[in-house]
């Protein structure tokens, strides 16, 4: 018998992604697992392996968690694809919480039992320790008996465990009690030094004042990327040119610049029964991106403010609204982080499909900025916000039960806050 300690991160230590792989190439005829989560951002990643291990004619059985809203739609549906037997676990009264893996033969087993969700913090990503044992047929056999019992017994609480199913996953959706996430809703800001940098937030990053800590700078390993052969999410969809206007006549330097208002429309097709959160305010020229002046500029934001919602907007939207999501520090400044968010837009009349939306949260603002720290940056979106006054409309920001976020600016405010 083999025991060694897998050390994740670090570069001279083995992972998770070591151990699926070896129980690939290690002549085994099932991999059993159990995890509290699976994601897209995990599974995505040993997709190849899985595949090339089930090609060999190994059966890969999955039993899930979905307890603390840790599990995705997204990862869900993968492991629908590439098991061949699963099941999703969840006892209300208990959090589902092991994370053990168990590659089996008539002659070679191989266990993997430590903190790593399938997840891409669990594969590689985040700091997490287990305990791999290798053992041969005629030694460890009370191992195998204890573990494939465990697997057994766990499978066979048919009121707890159900066995995976495109049914299943939609009635989580539905569910009232159960929170499935959704990997498509939010991602890190990717930056080019960083290609490797997980964007799922199992391993959501926080900053801290500089100086207290600072990142590892070297001998960690990189995280692989995810398969080639899986659909890429959803994409944004491409910004509506915005609507199309006379010259504005001129007034004279230092005059007020023209922008045309526009025509009366329709409420946003959005639903409204399944909406969680809801913050909205009034437009002035600064939110709308409308100058007063021919000297002045955009500002390029909307500041996340108070507004008459009874809320600490201080905390609300970064650890609230937008909590859960993949914050990552901003590049070159000690407090700020940001998070790119995947808004449904609707702008007084016009569909502007999914567009994703950079929302940045500094601490240091709340001096300096009228004490709103959280501000969302309208990126793809300023060139319609400038084309068109907007002025005097309600923006709405709406965050639904399957975790969803819409944009809408319409006349009135799609209804009361939510908080």
């Amino acid at each position: 018998m083999k025991m060694r300690f897998a050390g994740q991160p670090f570069a001279d230590q083995p992972n998770l992604v070591d151990f699926i792989e070896h129980a690939r190439d290690g002549g085994f005829d099932e991999l059993r697992i159990a995890v509290a989560w699976a994601k897209r951002s995990g599974l995505g990643r040993v997709w190849d392996a899985l595949g090339e291990f089930r090609g060999q004619g190994g059966k890969v059985l999955l039993i899930l968690g979905v307890s603390e809203g840790g599990a995705t739609k997204e990862g869900l549906e993968l492991a629908l694809g590439i098991a061949d037997e699963g099941y999703v676990f969840h006892d209300p009264r208990r959090t589902f919480h092991p994370k053990v893996y168990f590659a089996s033969s008539p002659g070679p087993r191989s266990l993997f039992v430590g903190s790593s969700n399938l997840t891409a913090g669990g594969l590689g990503w985040n700091y997490e320790a287990s305990t791999w044992v290798d053992w041969d047929a005629g030694e460890g056999e009370d191992v195998t008996s204890e573990v494939s019992r465990w697997f057994d017994g766990l499978i066979a609480e048919t009121t707890s465990c159900s066995p995976l199913t495109t049914d299943l996953i939609a009635n989580l959706e539905k569910s009232a009690d159960i929170v499935i996430g959704s990997e498509s809703g939010a991602r890190r800001v990717r930056r080019k030094k960083t290609p490797d940098t997980p964007e799922d937030n199992d391993s959501a990053i926080a900053a801290t004042i500089n100086g207290l800590f600072k990142p590892v700078p070297a001998g960690l390993r990189k995280l692989p990327g995810l398969s080639s052969h899986i659909a890429p999410l959803t994409p944004a969809a491409e910004p509506v040119a915005p609507k199309k206007s006379g010259a504005a006549p001129s007034a004279g330097p230092g005059a007020p610049v023209a922008v045309p208002h526009p025509a009366p429309a329709g409420p946003a097709p959005f639903p409204t029964a399944n909406v969680q959160r809801r913050w909205f305010k009034r437009l002035d020229n600064t939110a709308a991106q409308q100058t007063k002046s021919a000297g002045s500029n955009p500002t390029g934001n909307l500041r996340l403010s108070q507004e008459d919602a009874s809320m600490d907007h201080k905390r609300y939207f970064r650890e609230d609204f937008f909590g859960g999501l993949p914050w990552t520090p901003t590049e070159g400044k000690d407090t700020e982080q940001e998070v790119v968010v995947a808004f449904r837009t609707w702008i007084d009349g016009t569909d502007h499909g999914v567009q994703e939306l950079r929302i940045s949260h500094d601490p240091k603002r709340i001096s300096g900025q009228g004490n709103v720290p959280t501000v969302l940056h309208w990126g793809v979106l300023s060139t319609t916000m400038r084309s068109t006054n907007y002025v005097g409309l309600y923006i709405s920001l709406e965050r639904t039960t399957d975790s969803e976020y819409h944009l809408v600016i319409s006349p009135e405010a799609r209804g009361e806050y939510k908080v």
